[in-house]
């Protein structure tokens, strides 16, 4: 459980400022992709945290981030073949949907592909990513922008009050939270 939300906050408010400094690199470095990568696990291990700990509120754990879906080519992806993108999915197929961040979260911490993407000369536009279970079935492409979007409100949220009580099954419920 996390007991004083600030300094997690902090941090995660430095992540979103850094993703805004990404996307206007045009020079990248193995080092400059494992920071990214980096901070784009901690931040979504930060927000997952801040929830479980009722430091934030559950509005902003579940709001809809749009992602791109490619579907699977039919074949199987493994350690050998997962840098192989275009060999393995639909890139040319995609399909737009809305996905709660909480989903996202998830596949992003237990990722099996886990790879940026890139528009023009070196211009960063995105993560593309999927999780052991997802892996034969789909990879998800998720905007820079989008998750810079999603993460800044959670970076300036701060609950220091909260007020639960318990229903009739003896569970804990959120009546709170300020």
């Amino acid at each position: 459980m996390i007991t004083e939300s600030d300094y997690w906050l902090r941090d995660l408010q430095k992540n979103v400022t850094y993703f805004h400094e990404k996307l206007g690199q045009r020079v990248w470095r193995e080092s400059s992709f494992a920071a990214l990568e980096k901070r784009i696990m901690l931040s979504c291990y930060i927000v997952r945290k801040l929830v479980e700990s009722n430091k934030i509120s559950p509005d902003n754990y579940q709001v809809e981030i749009y992602l791109y879906a490619y579907k699977n080519k039919g074949k199987i992806v493994d350690i050998l073949n997962s840098h192989i993108i275009n060999d393995l999915y639909e890139i040319d197929e995609p399909v737009v949907m809305a996905k709660p961040f909480s989903y996202v979260i998830n596949q992003i911490i237990h990722s099996f592909i886990f790879q940026f993407a890139f528009e023009g000369r070196n211009q960063i536009s995105g993560v593309l990513f999927n999780s052991d279970k997802s892996k034969n079935k789909i990879i998800y492409l998720m905007k820079l922008k989008d998750l810079i979007g999603v993460l800044s409100p959670i970076a300036q949220c701060y609950i220091g009050t909260t007020i639960f009580e318990r229903n009739k099954d003896g569970e804990l419920v959120l009546v709170s939270a300020k």
